[in-house]
Protein backbone atom coordinates (compact mmCIF):
# COMPACT_ATOMS: atom_id res chain seq x y z
CA UNK A 1 0.00 0.00 0.00
CA UNK A 2 1.16 3.33 -1.33
CA UNK A 3 0.75 6.79 0.85
CA UNK A 4 0.83 9.46 -1.19
CA UNK A 5 1.17 12.71 0.23
CA UNK A 6 1.43 16.41 -0.96
CA UNK A 7 4.36 17.98 -1.04
CA UNK A 8 5.41 21.55 -0.09
CA UNK A 9 8.20 23.76 0.04
CA UNK A 10 10.39 20.45 0.80
CA UNK A 11 8.27 18.39 3.04
CA UNK A 12 6.06 15.55 2.24
CA UNK A 13 2.53 16.43 4.06
CA UNK A 14 -0.51 14.38 4.84
CA UNK A 15 -3.77 15.71 5.35
CA UNK A 16 -6.88 14.80 6.73
CA UNK A 17 -9.06 13.55 4.49
CA UNK A 18 -8.13 10.39 1.99
CA UNK A 19 -9.03 8.37 -0.52
CA UNK A 20 -8.19 5.21 -2.25
CA UNK A 21 -7.17 4.96 -5.46
CA UNK A 22 -7.91 1.22 -6.98
CA UNK A 23 -6.14 -0.26 -9.74
CA UNK A 24 -7.97 -0.61 -13.27
CA UNK A 25 -6.42 -4.28 -13.74
CA UNK A 26 -8.27 -5.76 -10.81
CA UNK A 27 -10.20 -3.16 -8.60
CA UNK A 28 -7.34 -3.90 -5.95
CA UNK A 29 -6.87 -1.15 -3.75
CA UNK A 30 -3.03 0.25 -4.30
CA UNK A 31 -2.86 3.56 -2.66
CA UNK A 32 -4.22 5.90 -0.35
CA UNK A 33 -4.14 9.78 -1.74
CA UNK A 34 -5.09 12.80 -0.19
CA UNK A 35 -8.12 15.09 -0.86
CA UNK A 36 -6.18 18.38 -0.34
CA UNK A 37 -8.55 21.81 0.05
CA UNK A 38 -8.09 25.09 -1.82
CA UNK A 39 -5.57 26.65 1.67
CA UNK A 40 -3.10 23.17 0.57
CA UNK A 41 -2.70 24.75 -2.87
CA UNK A 42 -2.56 28.12 -2.04
CA UNK A 43 -0.20 26.93 0.49
CA UNK A 44 1.97 25.49 -2.59
CA UNK A 45 1.58 28.19 -4.83
CA UNK A 46 2.93 30.30 -2.00
CA UNK A 47 5.98 28.09 -1.20
CA UNK A 48 6.47 29.12 -5.33
CA UNK A 49 6.38 32.07 -5.35
CA UNK A 50 8.68 32.93 -2.70
CA UNK A 51 11.55 30.07 -4.10
CA UNK A 52 11.04 32.10 -7.10
CA UNK A 53 13.40 34.93 -6.88
CA UNK A 54 16.07 32.74 -5.56
CA UNK A 55 15.84 29.75 -8.35
CA UNK A 56 15.60 32.31 -11.38
CA UNK A 57 18.58 33.50 -10.87
CA UNK A 58 20.31 30.86 -10.49
CA UNK A 59 22.68 30.45 -13.53
CA UNK A 60 21.47 28.23 -16.24
CA UNK A 61 24.29 25.30 -15.77
CA UNK A 62 23.33 25.23 -12.09
CA UNK A 63 19.50 24.61 -12.92
CA UNK A 64 20.73 21.84 -15.56
CA UNK A 65 23.16 20.19 -13.11
CA UNK A 66 19.67 19.66 -11.32
CA UNK A 67 18.00 18.30 -14.15
CA UNK A 68 20.62 16.00 -15.14
CA UNK A 69 20.50 14.58 -11.26
CA UNK A 70 16.84 14.34 -12.05
CA UNK A 71 17.69 12.50 -15.24
CA UNK A 72 20.00 9.69 -13.61
CA UNK A 73 17.42 9.07 -10.75
CA UNK A 74 14.60 8.56 -13.43
CA UNK A 75 17.42 6.01 -15.19
CA UNK A 76 17.71 4.12 -11.61
CA UNK A 77 14.06 3.36 -11.04
CA UNK A 78 12.94 2.48 -14.57
CA UNK A 79 11.38 -0.95 -13.56
CA UNK A 80 9.40 0.57 -10.52
CA UNK A 81 8.19 3.37 -12.76
CA UNK A 82 6.81 1.29 -15.11
CA UNK A 83 5.15 -1.41 -12.79
CA UNK A 84 3.28 1.91 -11.44
CA UNK A 85 2.38 3.00 -15.02
CA UNK A 86 0.64 -0.68 -15.45
CA UNK A 87 -0.79 -1.09 -12.41
CA UNK A 88 -1.92 2.29 -11.68
CA UNK A 89 -2.86 3.61 -15.74
CA UNK A 90 -3.58 -0.22 -17.07
CA UNK A 91 -0.98 0.18 -20.02
CA UNK A 92 0.84 -2.39 -20.98
CA UNK A 93 4.32 -3.12 -20.65
CA UNK A 94 5.78 -1.73 -24.08
CA UNK A 95 3.73 1.70 -23.35
CA UNK A 96 5.21 2.15 -19.94
CA UNK A 97 8.59 0.91 -20.74
CA UNK A 98 8.33 3.63 -23.78
CA UNK A 99 7.36 6.68 -21.43
CA UNK A 100 9.64 6.48 -19.01
CA UNK A 101 12.35 6.36 -21.53
CA UNK A 102 10.79 9.15 -23.51
CA UNK A 103 10.32 10.97 -19.59
CA UNK A 104 14.72 10.64 -19.45
CA UNK A 105 15.15 12.40 -23.22
CA UNK A 106 12.46 15.06 -22.23
CA UNK A 107 14.58 15.72 -19.10
CA UNK A 108 17.84 15.40 -20.69
CA UNK A 109 16.67 17.54 -23.31
CA UNK A 110 15.47 20.34 -21.07
CA UNK A 111 19.06 20.28 -19.27
CA UNK A 112 21.04 20.48 -22.59
CA UNK A 113 18.69 23.23 -23.58
CA UNK A 114 19.04 25.43 -20.55
CA UNK A 115 22.23 26.83 -21.57
CA UNK A 116 21.65 28.00 -24.98
CA UNK A 117 18.29 29.16 -24.81
CA UNK A 118 18.63 33.16 -24.85
CA UNK A 119 17.64 36.43 -26.22
CA UNK A 120 18.97 38.35 -28.87
CA UNK A 121 20.96 41.78 -29.78
CA UNK A 122 19.05 43.91 -32.59
CA UNK A 123 20.19 46.51 -34.54
CA UNK A 124 18.93 49.84 -33.31
CA UNK A 125 17.53 52.79 -35.42
CA UNK A 126 19.22 55.34 -33.14
CA UNK A 127 23.44 56.10 -33.12
CA UNK A 128 24.88 54.35 -30.11
CA UNK A 129 22.06 52.65 -28.62
CA UNK A 130 22.60 48.53 -27.80
CA UNK A 131 19.50 47.19 -28.07
CA UNK A 132 18.82 43.43 -26.49
CA UNK A 133 15.98 41.07 -25.68
CA UNK A 134 16.23 39.52 -22.86
CA UNK A 135 14.27 35.71 -22.06
CA UNK A 136 12.79 35.72 -18.37
CA UNK A 137 10.65 32.97 -17.00
CA UNK A 138 7.17 33.93 -15.99
CA UNK A 139 6.93 32.88 -12.62
CA UNK A 140 4.78 30.69 -11.10
CA UNK A 141 3.73 28.29 -13.18
CA UNK A 142 0.59 25.56 -12.33
CA UNK A 143 0.83 22.25 -14.31
CA UNK A 144 -2.48 20.58 -14.58
CA UNK A 145 -1.72 17.07 -16.22
CA UNK A 146 -4.18 14.51 -17.80
CA UNK A 147 -3.94 10.19 -16.24
CA UNK A 148 -2.88 8.49 -19.72
CA UNK A 149 0.63 9.38 -20.44
CA UNK A 150 0.87 10.90 -16.82
CA UNK A 151 4.58 10.77 -16.28
CA UNK A 152 6.02 11.85 -19.75
CA UNK A 153 3.16 14.28 -19.89
CA UNK A 154 3.85 15.73 -16.65
CA UNK A 155 7.83 15.63 -16.96
CA UNK A 156 7.60 17.82 -20.10
CA UNK A 157 5.98 20.62 -18.85
CA UNK A 158 7.87 20.46 -15.07
CA UNK A 159 11.05 19.93 -16.66
CA UNK A 160 11.57 22.47 -19.33
CA UNK A 161 9.57 25.26 -17.27
CA UNK A 162 12.14 24.29 -14.10
CA UNK A 163 15.09 25.10 -16.92
CA UNK A 164 14.18 28.30 -18.02
CA UNK A 165 14.28 29.49 -13.97
CA UNK A 166 10.40 29.05 -13.17
CA UNK A 167 8.56 27.64 -10.11
CA UNK A 168 5.75 24.81 -10.05
CA UNK A 169 2.70 24.07 -8.35
CA UNK A 170 1.61 20.63 -10.17
CA UNK A 171 -1.70 19.13 -9.90
CA UNK A 172 -1.68 15.39 -10.85
CA UNK A 173 -4.78 13.62 -12.56
CA UNK A 174 -7.10 12.27 -9.73
CA UNK A 175 -6.87 8.63 -11.41
CA UNK A 176 -3.02 8.71 -11.15
CA UNK A 177 -1.80 10.26 -8.41
CA UNK A 178 0.77 7.63 -7.13
CA UNK A 179 2.12 8.51 -10.48
CA UNK A 180 2.89 12.55 -9.52
CA UNK A 181 3.67 11.21 -6.40
CA UNK A 182 7.05 9.53 -7.22
CA UNK A 183 7.92 12.57 -9.51
CA UNK A 184 8.01 14.43 -6.43
CA UNK A 185 9.80 11.93 -5.15
CA UNK A 186 12.29 11.98 -7.78
CA UNK A 187 12.67 15.60 -7.39
CA UNK A 188 13.03 15.61 -3.58
CA UNK A 189 15.82 12.86 -4.14
CA UNK A 190 17.38 15.05 -6.66
CA UNK A 191 17.68 17.83 -4.26
CA UNK A 192 16.07 21.00 -5.75
CA UNK A 193 15.64 23.71 -3.34
CA UNK A 194 12.80 23.68 -1.04
CA UNK A 195 9.46 25.33 -2.85
CA UNK A 196 10.76 25.04 -6.51
CA UNK A 197 8.64 22.21 -7.14
CA UNK A 198 5.23 21.25 -5.02
CA UNK A 199 3.06 18.93 -5.23
CA UNK A 200 -0.74 18.68 -4.27
CA UNK A 201 -2.95 16.29 -4.91
CA UNK A 202 -6.76 16.90 -5.23
CA UNK A 203 -9.97 17.72 -7.19
CA UNK A 204 -9.92 20.21 -10.19
CA UNK A 205 -13.04 21.65 -8.73
CA UNK A 206 -10.65 23.25 -5.63
CA UNK A 207 -7.29 22.88 -6.17
CA UNK A 208 -6.91 23.15 -10.07
CA UNK A 209 -9.19 25.96 -9.88
CA UNK A 210 -7.38 27.80 -6.83
CA UNK A 211 -3.74 27.30 -9.51
CA UNK A 212 -5.75 28.79 -12.41
CA UNK A 213 -7.38 31.92 -10.65
CA UNK A 214 -4.40 32.65 -7.68
CA UNK A 215 -2.55 36.24 -8.68
CA UNK A 216 0.58 34.69 -7.78
CA UNK A 217 0.54 32.60 -10.44
CA UNK A 218 1.80 33.38 -13.77
CA UNK A 219 1.38 31.02 -16.49
CA UNK A 220 -0.88 27.24 -16.20
CA UNK A 221 0.05 24.55 -18.77
CA UNK A 222 -2.94 22.09 -18.90
CA UNK A 223 -3.65 19.04 -21.06
CA UNK A 224 -6.38 16.94 -21.09
CA UNK A 225 -10.52 17.73 -22.20
CA UNK A 226 -11.60 20.47 -24.35
CA UNK A 227 -14.76 21.11 -22.20
CA UNK A 228 -12.38 21.58 -19.16
CA UNK A 229 -9.93 23.36 -21.41
CA UNK A 230 -12.00 26.11 -22.36
CA UNK A 231 -13.38 26.90 -18.49
CA UNK A 232 -9.11 27.47 -17.86
CA UNK A 233 -8.73 29.63 -20.90
CA UNK A 234 -11.52 31.63 -19.56
CA UNK A 235 -10.92 32.05 -15.73
CA UNK A 236 -7.06 33.03 -16.76
CA UNK A 237 -8.16 35.02 -19.57
CA UNK A 238 -9.81 37.07 -16.84
CA UNK A 239 -6.95 37.42 -14.76
CA UNK A 240 -5.08 38.23 -17.34
CA UNK A 241 -2.31 35.28 -17.63
CA UNK A 242 -1.06 32.95 -20.29
CA UNK A 243 -2.01 29.38 -20.72
CA UNK A 244 -0.71 26.30 -22.72
CA UNK A 245 -3.66 23.78 -23.46
CA UNK A 246 -3.10 20.71 -25.29
CA UNK A 247 -7.17 19.71 -25.90
CA UNK A 248 -8.63 16.47 -27.43
CA UNK A 249 -8.90 15.20 -30.73
CA UNK A 250 -10.12 13.15 -33.18
CA UNK A 251 -7.29 12.50 -35.22
CA UNK A 252 -7.99 10.83 -39.06
CA UNK A 253 -6.21 8.55 -40.54
CA UNK A 254 -6.02 9.02 -43.94
CA UNK A 255 -5.73 5.58 -46.18
CA UNK A 256 -5.41 6.46 -50.44
CA UNK A 257 -5.91 3.81 -53.00
CA UNK A 258 -1.99 3.75 -53.51
CA UNK A 259 -1.06 2.69 -50.32
CA UNK A 260 1.00 -0.38 -49.23
CA UNK A 261 -2.37 -1.84 -47.53
CA UNK A 262 -0.23 -4.21 -45.28
CA UNK A 263 1.89 -1.19 -44.29
CA UNK A 264 -1.44 0.60 -43.97
CA UNK A 265 -3.18 -2.14 -41.57
CA UNK A 266 0.22 -2.13 -39.50
CA UNK A 267 -0.11 1.89 -39.04
CA UNK A 268 -4.14 1.58 -38.36
CA UNK A 269 -3.62 -1.13 -35.96
CA UNK A 270 -1.17 0.34 -33.73
CA UNK A 271 -2.22 4.11 -34.34
CA UNK A 272 -5.75 3.51 -33.44
CA UNK A 273 -5.79 0.91 -30.70
CA UNK A 274 -2.39 1.55 -28.05
CA UNK A 275 -3.27 1.60 -25.22
CA UNK A 276 -6.63 0.54 -25.51
CA UNK A 277 -7.14 4.28 -27.67
CA UNK A 278 -6.52 6.41 -24.76
CA UNK A 279 -4.13 8.86 -26.58
CA UNK A 280 -5.02 12.30 -28.08
CA UNK A 281 -3.08 12.21 -30.81
CA UNK A 282 -4.77 8.42 -31.65
CA UNK A 283 -5.79 7.54 -35.14
CA UNK A 284 -9.84 8.27 -33.95
CA UNK A 285 -11.03 8.25 -37.57
CA UNK A 286 -10.32 5.84 -39.96
CA UNK A 287 -10.69 7.27 -43.60
CA UNK A 288 -10.59 4.84 -46.68
CA UNK A 289 -10.38 5.59 -50.34
CA UNK A 290 -13.23 3.23 -51.69
CA UNK A 291 -10.86 1.38 -54.25
CA UNK A 292 -9.24 -0.04 -51.44
CA UNK A 293 -11.91 0.03 -48.86
CA UNK A 294 -13.01 -3.88 -48.63
CA UNK A 295 -9.87 -5.13 -49.12
CA UNK A 296 -8.62 -3.04 -46.21
CA UNK A 297 -11.36 -3.53 -43.65
CA UNK A 298 -10.97 -7.33 -43.88
CA UNK A 299 -7.22 -7.20 -42.97
CA UNK A 300 -7.71 -4.47 -40.47
CA UNK A 301 -10.58 -6.30 -38.77
CA UNK A 302 -8.66 -9.78 -38.84
CA UNK A 303 -5.69 -8.40 -36.63
CA UNK A 304 -7.67 -6.19 -34.45
CA UNK A 305 -9.67 -9.35 -33.78
CA UNK A 306 -6.34 -10.90 -32.75
CA UNK A 307 -5.35 -8.65 -30.46
CA UNK A 308 -4.61 -10.01 -26.67
CA UNK A 309 -6.84 -8.21 -24.39
CA UNK A 310 -5.84 -9.09 -20.19
CA UNK A 311 -3.91 -8.20 -17.62
CA UNK A 312 -0.84 -5.64 -18.82
CA UNK A 313 1.63 -7.30 -16.76
CA UNK A 314 1.84 -10.14 -18.93
CA UNK A 315 4.33 -9.04 -21.67
CA UNK A 316 2.34 -10.81 -24.63
CA UNK A 317 -0.62 -8.73 -23.72
CA UNK A 318 -1.65 -6.07 -26.26
CA UNK A 319 -4.86 -4.34 -24.65
CA UNK A 320 -5.35 -3.72 -21.23
CA UNK A 321 -7.65 -2.15 -19.29
CA UNK A 322 -9.17 0.73 -19.65
CA UNK A 323 -8.22 3.74 -16.72
CA UNK A 324 -11.39 2.83 -14.87
CA UNK A 325 -14.78 1.33 -15.09
CA UNK A 326 -16.39 4.68 -15.78
CA UNK A 327 -14.48 5.15 -19.24
CA UNK A 328 -15.43 1.38 -20.15
CA UNK A 329 -19.01 2.86 -19.55
CA UNK A 330 -18.42 5.78 -21.71
CA UNK A 331 -17.37 3.13 -24.26
CA UNK A 332 -20.57 1.26 -24.04
CA UNK A 333 -22.41 4.12 -24.78
CA UNK A 334 -20.62 5.35 -28.00
CA UNK A 335 -21.41 1.49 -28.83
CA UNK A 336 -24.84 1.77 -28.50
CA UNK A 337 -25.15 5.08 -30.20
CA UNK A 338 -23.99 3.36 -32.80
CA UNK A 339 -26.23 0.30 -33.41
CA UNK A 340 -28.92 2.60 -32.99
CA UNK A 341 -28.27 4.58 -35.70
CA UNK A 342 -27.55 1.34 -38.37
CA UNK A 343 -23.64 1.14 -37.55
CA UNK A 344 -22.00 -2.62 -37.96
CA UNK A 345 -19.60 -3.88 -35.52
CA UNK A 346 -17.08 -6.23 -37.02
CA UNK A 347 -15.36 -6.97 -34.21
CA UNK A 348 -15.33 -5.91 -30.55
CA UNK A 349 -18.04 -4.59 -28.31
CA UNK A 350 -17.20 -7.00 -25.72
CA UNK A 351 -17.08 -5.52 -21.77
CA UNK A 352 -15.55 -7.05 -18.74
CA UNK A 353 -15.19 -4.26 -15.76
CA UNK A 354 -12.58 -1.81 -16.92
CA UNK A 355 -11.92 -3.74 -20.44
CA UNK A 356 -13.46 -2.83 -23.49
CA UNK A 357 -12.20 -5.09 -26.53
CA UNK A 358 -11.37 -3.53 -29.44
CA UNK A 359 -13.84 -2.35 -31.84
CA UNK A 360 -14.27 -1.64 -35.39
CA UNK A 361 -17.47 0.44 -36.67
CA UNK A 362 -18.68 0.25 -40.62
CA UNK A 363 -21.71 1.59 -42.12
CA UNK A 364 -21.05 5.04 -40.05
CA UNK A 365 -21.76 8.81 -41.22
CA UNK A 366 -20.68 11.99 -40.02
CA UNK A 367 -23.58 11.91 -37.37
CA UNK A 368 -22.25 9.50 -35.15
CA UNK A 369 -20.94 10.02 -31.96
CA UNK A 370 -17.83 7.95 -32.92
CA UNK A 371 -17.48 10.19 -35.77
CA UNK A 372 -18.19 13.57 -33.40
CA UNK A 373 -16.57 13.50 -30.32
CA UNK A 374 -13.59 12.32 -29.05
CA UNK A 375 -13.48 8.58 -28.56
CA UNK A 376 -10.98 8.14 -25.74
CA UNK A 377 -10.93 4.39 -25.98
CA UNK A 378 -11.05 1.57 -28.18
CA UNK A 379 -13.66 2.12 -30.90
CA UNK A 380 -13.38 3.07 -34.61
CA UNK A 381 -15.04 3.79 -37.32
CA UNK A 382 -13.88 2.93 -40.85
CA UNK A 383 -15.27 5.33 -43.39
CA UNK A 384 -15.09 4.79 -47.48
CA UNK A 385 -14.43 8.11 -49.52
CA UNK A 386 -14.39 8.75 -53.11
CA UNK A 387 -11.40 10.85 -53.81
CA UNK A 388 -8.83 12.89 -51.83
CA UNK A 389 -11.10 15.83 -51.60
CA UNK A 390 -13.62 14.15 -49.86
CA UNK A 391 -10.76 12.50 -48.07
CA UNK A 392 -9.68 16.07 -46.53
CA UNK A 393 -13.18 17.16 -46.11
CA UNK A 394 -13.91 14.12 -43.95
CA UNK A 395 -10.94 14.86 -41.92
CA UNK A 396 -11.81 18.43 -41.47
CA UNK A 397 -15.83 17.74 -40.45
CA UNK A 398 -14.78 17.96 -36.47
CA UNK A 399 -14.30 21.07 -34.26
CA UNK A 400 -10.61 19.47 -33.51
CA UNK A 401 -7.57 19.86 -34.73
CA UNK A 402 -4.47 18.59 -33.20
CA UNK A 403 -3.20 15.38 -35.07
CA UNK A 404 -3.56 13.64 -38.71
CA UNK A 405 -1.95 11.56 -41.25
CA UNK A 406 -1.68 10.20 -44.67
CA UNK A 407 -0.69 6.90 -46.03
CA UNK A 408 0.09 6.97 -49.69
CA UNK A 409 2.78 6.23 -52.22
CA UNK A 410 2.82 9.37 -54.15
CA UNK A 411 4.24 12.26 -52.04
CA UNK A 412 3.00 15.17 -54.03
CA UNK A 413 -0.55 13.46 -53.10
CA UNK A 414 0.46 13.37 -49.45
CA UNK A 415 1.70 17.01 -49.44
CA UNK A 416 -1.23 18.60 -51.16
CA UNK A 417 -3.89 16.45 -48.10
CA UNK A 418 -1.39 17.05 -45.44
CA UNK A 419 -1.05 21.51 -46.21
CA UNK A 420 -5.26 21.14 -46.68
CA UNK A 421 -5.85 19.10 -43.33
CA UNK A 422 -6.63 21.34 -40.25
CA UNK A 423 -4.41 20.16 -37.82
CA UNK A 424 -1.40 20.90 -35.68
CA UNK A 425 0.50 18.04 -36.59
CA UNK A 426 0.59 15.99 -39.64
CA UNK A 427 2.44 12.81 -40.70
CA UNK A 428 3.06 10.95 -43.75
CA UNK A 429 2.77 6.87 -43.60
CA UNK A 430 3.29 6.77 -39.78
CA UNK A 431 0.80 6.98 -37.15
CA UNK A 432 -0.82 10.01 -36.05
CA UNK A 433 0.37 10.17 -32.54
CA UNK A 434 4.34 10.33 -33.07
CA UNK A 435 6.06 12.31 -30.65
CA UNK A 436 9.68 13.47 -29.97
CA UNK A 437 10.89 15.44 -26.63
CA UNK A 438 12.27 18.04 -29.28
CA UNK A 439 9.06 18.87 -31.43
CA UNK A 440 6.52 21.45 -30.98
CA UNK A 441 3.78 19.42 -30.32
CA UNK A 442 0.08 20.71 -30.14
CA UNK A 443 -3.34 21.83 -32.02
CA UNK A 444 -5.60 24.37 -33.43
CA UNK A 445 -9.53 24.33 -33.05
CA UNK A 446 -10.28 23.08 -30.15
CA UNK A 447 -7.57 20.81 -29.94
CA UNK A 448 -6.09 23.73 -28.00
CA UNK A 449 -3.13 26.49 -28.79
CA UNK A 450 0.65 26.60 -27.99
CA UNK A 451 3.22 24.18 -28.10
CA UNK A 452 5.21 22.28 -26.05
CA UNK A 453 8.65 20.23 -26.67
CA UNK A 454 12.37 21.30 -26.60
CA UNK A 455 12.61 25.17 -27.30
CA UNK A 456 8.81 25.40 -27.99
CA UNK A 457 8.14 24.72 -24.23
CA UNK A 458 11.04 27.25 -23.39
CA UNK A 459 8.90 29.89 -25.30
CA UNK A 460 5.71 29.20 -23.44
CA UNK A 461 6.85 29.71 -20.23
CA UNK A 462 9.35 32.72 -20.76
CA UNK A 463 8.56 35.90 -21.75
CA UNK A 464 11.14 38.71 -23.66
CA UNK A 465 12.00 41.93 -22.23
CA UNK A 466 13.86 44.32 -24.48
CA UNK A 467 16.45 45.95 -22.81
CA UNK A 468 18.52 49.54 -24.26
CA UNK A 469 21.76 50.97 -23.27
CA UNK A 470 22.24 54.32 -25.10
CA UNK A 471 25.56 55.09 -25.27
CA UNK A 472 25.17 58.61 -26.07
CA UNK A 473 23.81 62.21 -25.32
CA UNK A 474 20.27 62.43 -26.69
CA UNK A 475 18.46 64.93 -27.97
CA UNK A 476 14.72 65.45 -26.84
CA UNK A 477 12.10 65.09 -28.18
CA UNK A 478 13.76 62.32 -30.50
Amino acid sequence: MIIVKNYINGEFIEVEERRPKHSPIDGSVIAETPVSKREDAKAAIDAAYDALKAWSQLPAIKRAEYLYKLYEIIKSREEELINILMVEGGGIYKKAWGEVVFTERLVRNAAELARHYGGKTLQSDAEGVVSMVFKRPKGVVGVITPWNYPLSISMKKIAHALATGNTIVYKPASETPVTGFKIAEMIHQAGFPKGVFNLVVGPGSTVGDEIVVNKKVSHVTFTGESATGREIASKAGGALKTVTLELGGSDPLIILDDADLNLAVRIAVFGAFFHQGQICTSSKRIIVHERVYDVFVKKFVERVSQLKVGDPRDRTVEQGPLISPRQADEMERFYQDAVSRGGRALTGGKRAGAYFWPTVFVDVDRNFRIMREEVFGPIRPVVPVKNDDEAVEVANDTEYGLSAAVVTTNINRAFKIGEAIESGMVHINDVTMLEESHVPFGGIKASGFGREGGEWSFHETTYDRWLTITLRERKYPI
